[in-house]
């Protein structure tokens, strides 16, 4: 769920902690779903159902719910039966996972965030990521080299892609109309993903990691799915949403779940960053594969530094 720079220090967190990851922070603005296959946070955990947890916010608190779980959920050891308002110190239990309630959080302009934690996550490695982008980018960050296969996934272009404002659509949305037009906005996405014959490597409610295993097939993917979302808005005026993407093409490992590991996944959710709302942003590379045909439009090109990566980087968009 992507952050909005106008969130106060009233806007509640949680902190949740997944077995082998790096404890995460989410901002919780609207309705946030947990579990294994839903339309918001999407954890690993086998021992967690598909869809686990509501949480939503409640003042400077929050609210949990189970949403009829097949192992259940629990406060400090208490059975969770009926939705509670979390209070600092509890700690939810569901699954091999934990969520904490966070204690504060200040927020600048650029969302760059330093909250005072729970006194159970002192010590712990707790990144705050806000944005849907980040929060998948984080995933391959998060792994260390000794998780890797000996062989490589080979030649792979990745998309990254997540919904502009998204915290203030469901904010303008309300809860329920929100998550129709997020269930549009995947079932787009997964039906060109579908079509260009591309995998789902990861997904967070708005924001999609995904693999081709060549660059017409991506740029095809993801410009044939704004031309759905545009016409989708023009349509329905009041649910018109504005997609961000970035694509790069690269040697990628691949990891002992399957996740796609290394610098080229990096440098694509950082292209994505860069993006603006309605807007495909492809690396040089991949802008030297495809141009040759001459069948795909390149607009202006601009050059950037792409964070933890040397350099300038030339970025160009696709005109669809």
């Amino acid at each position: 769920m992507t952050a909005s720079a106008a969130l106060d220090s009233t806007t509640p967190f949680i902190v949740v902690v997944e077995p082998g990851r790096s404890a995460l922070a989410v901002l919780v603005t609207g309705l946030l779903e947990i579990g294994r296959d839903c339309e918001g946070l999407i954890l690993l955990d086998s021992a967690i159902s598909r869809r686990h947890l509501l949480v939503r916010p409640a003042g400077e608190s929050v609210l949990v719910s189970d949403v009829g779980s097949l192992n259940g959920t629990s406060i400090d050891g208490r059975v969770l039966a009926e939705p509670h308002r979390l209070r600092p110190g509890e700690t939810v239990q569901f699954g091999g996972c934990t969520l904490v309630l966070g204690t504060r959080l200040h927020c600048a302009a650029c969302m760059r965030v330093e909250p005072e934690w729970p006194e159970s996550l002192v010590d712990r490695n707790v990144d705050v990521r806000s944005t849907s982008i980040g929060l998948l980018a984080a995933a391959v960050l998060d792994r260390g080299p000794g998780e890797l296969l000996d062989g490589d996934a080979g030649t792979v272009t990745i998309v990254f892609s997540d919904i502009e404002g998204s915290t203030t659509r469901a904010v303008e949305l309300g809860d329920v109309r929100w998550h129709e037009v997020l269930s549009v906005h995947n079932r787009i996405m997964r039906t060109m993903l579908a079509r260009y014959h591309g995998q789902e490597v990861h997904s967070l409610g708005d924001g999609f990691m995904m693999s081709f295993r060549s660059a017409r097939s991506a740029v095809g993917f993801i410009t044939d799915a704004q031309r759905a979302l545009v016409a989708y808005g023009a349509a329905n005026p009041l649910e018109g949403l504005r997609v961000r993407a970035g694509v790069h093409t690269g040697e990628a490992v691949m990891g002992d779940d399957g996740d796609l590991l290394g610098r080229h996944v990096v440098m694509a959710a950082r292209i994505a960053d860069h993006a603006r709302g309605g807007e495909i942003l492809v690396s040089s590379l991949v802008r030297e594969i495809l141009a040759p045909r001459g069948d795909i439009v390149f607009g202006e090109s601009r050059a950037t530094s792409l964070k933890g990566l040397q350099g300038e980087h030339v970025l160009h968009r696709v005109v669809y």
